[in-house]
């Protein structure tokens, strides 16, 4: 009985980092991308995320892969400029705004290890016998010192060609998913017409609004950043070293650690530091309420789409809230372009920007300057700083 009980014990070498109890993968299950995974196996959603779509690019088990290696498909002879870099828009032949597809064959939505890190046969212990390596899994983008990724949004609409936000390290792998995946520069136009509930830009737009670059910028106003973006990665405060039984490794639940924050805010007992997370969340509120009043919100999903309601303009979650289609005038509105930009900011900061905390100085740009063109006055919660 001894002899087959030692038999079936697991090898150190399995538990740590990854298999214990304590480890990355244990970790990794408590994150909203396994959570995803887990909800949508097997679901309807699958064949969407994985199948002839924009979706696979970072829904897709093989998502970075395939964009690594050129692998995506375009209009006719089409290409993205900076696909090396994670761009994935591109003008095609029609000269439309269009957004490179998924071209892999993976059936499943899941990121996990080998999304982000490159696990062969020749560094897998599964498949070597032999323990874990620290840094043996290579992140599968380009992370070097002068490495930079780029967003979707060009400098003008001459070319769609992104623009770089900056060396950020093993943070770039962050930045080809968590991103708008529309080039407000070109996306946004003279004249708008609200059709979808989806125009505007993608869930997880953090790489827009904290790199203080992503976000409709409105002329003759200048835009700065925070000293988060400019002294912190995405790694620093979502992936902080924490120490476990086991080891020390990089956290993989993903979820922002006020331990963290509290290296330079001292004391700090919740992301609210200093308030800053409150007066966001005034502002937005009045960013809400202009647009609902303008007829551009909802949280509907068939027609007729109803305006939101004052229970959905009192619960906080922005991050709910939908462009409303045919919207204002009982047809399609005619937004102008700084109309138009300032429902997108509102979007991308509702949904990307955690209450400011990703940049809080180009948040409050943001708000102020939408708040402005839809109103024609400022807010009467936040002062542009």
């Amino acid at each position: 009985m001894g002899d087959a009980g030692a038999a079936a014990a697991l090898p150190s070498s399995c538990l740590t980092p990854c298999h214990g109890f304590d480890g990355i993968v244990e970790e990794w299950k408590t994150s909203t991308h396994y959570a995803a995974f887990i909800s949508n196996l097997g679901g309807e959603e699958i064949a969407t995320w994985t199948g002839a779509q924009a979706c696979g690019n970072c829904h897709a088990t093989d998502a970075l892969e395939q964009r690594v290696s050129g692998d995506v498909t375009t209009t006719g002879d089409a290409g993205v400029t900076g696909l090396a870099s994670g761009e994935l828009n591109y003008r095609a032949p029609s000269g439309a705004l269009a957004e490179a597809v998924y071209a892999g064959n993976s059936k499943v939505a899941s990121v996990s290890c080998v999304t982000c890190h490159a696990v062969t046969d020749a560094n897998d212990p599964h498949r070597t016998g032999l323990p874990y390596a620290a840094g043996s899994f290579p992140l599968r983008v380009p992370v070097g010192a002068t490495d930079q990724p780029l967003i979707e949004k060009s400098p003008d609409r001459t070319a769609v060609v992104g623009t770089a936000v900056g060396a950020r390290g093993t943070s770039n792998t962050c930045i080809w998913c968590h991103r708008s995946r529309k080039d407000v520069t070109n996306y946004v136009n003279a004249d708008n017409v609200l059709t979808s509930t989806f125009w505007g830009p993608h869930e997880g737009p953090q790489a827009d609004v904290y790199s203080g670059k992503g976000g409709y910028q409105y002329a003759g106003k200048t835009y700065g950043t925070s000293t988060h973006e400019q002294g912190l990665q995405c790694v620093d405060c979502h992936m902080p070293t924490v120490q476990t039984p086991s080891g020390r490794w990089s956290n993989h639940s993903f979820y922002a650690q006020l331990s963290a924050c509290q290296s330079c805010h001292q004391g700090a007992t919740s992301f609210d530091v200093a308030g800053g997370q409150g007066q966001i969340r005034a502002a937005m509120k009045e960013l809400q309420g202009a647009l609902n009043n303008a007829g551009y919100l909802t949280r509907g999903t068939t027609a007729p789409y109803p305006p939101l309601q004052p229970s959905e303009l009192a619960d906080g979650h922005f991050e709910l809230d939908l462009t409303r289609p045919g919207s204002a005038d009982g047809g399609n509105a005619h937004l102008t372009a700084d109309q138009a930009g300032a429902l997108y900011n509102y979007i991308i900061l509702a949904r990307g920007s955690a209450l400011g905390v990703h940049n809080p100085k180009y948040a409050k740009q943001l708000i102020v300057d939408s708040y402005v063109a839809i109103t024609g006055l400022p807010p009467a919660s936040l002062v542009r700083p």
